[in-house]
């Protein structure tokens, strides 16, 4: 039997996981129309800031994701990264 990802808060079955494709989209969608808007009234040089967010995001997620977010109690974690398993490895040595 396949084991059901809880919450570690509250215990409850009832998890939403954010991919690090989805993190990506909605970290990088309110930034890069606010470029945009921003590009065409002032001046073009905000495009330069689309890469940028784009990138850093990228970079943000493959850390953070997958996220794990209670749908009952709204608590978020995210599953530890390689650095702090190596990080962790090491002190315990």
């Amino acid at each position: 039997m396949a084991e059901v990802p809880r919450c570690n808060n509250c215990g409850k079955s009832e998890l939403w996981i954010m991919s690090p494709i989805r993190y990506v989209f909605f970290m990088s969608t309110l930034p890069i129309i606010a470029a945009i808007l921003i590009g065409l009234a002032a001046d073009p040089v905000f495009f330069l800031f689309i890469p940028a967010v784009i990138l850093t995001n990228l970079v943000l997620a493959k850390r953070k994701t997958p996220m794990k977010i209670c749908k009952n109690c709204k608590h978020t974690e995210s599953e530890p990264s390689v650095l702090k398993k190596n990080n962790s490895n090491k002190s315990a040595s």
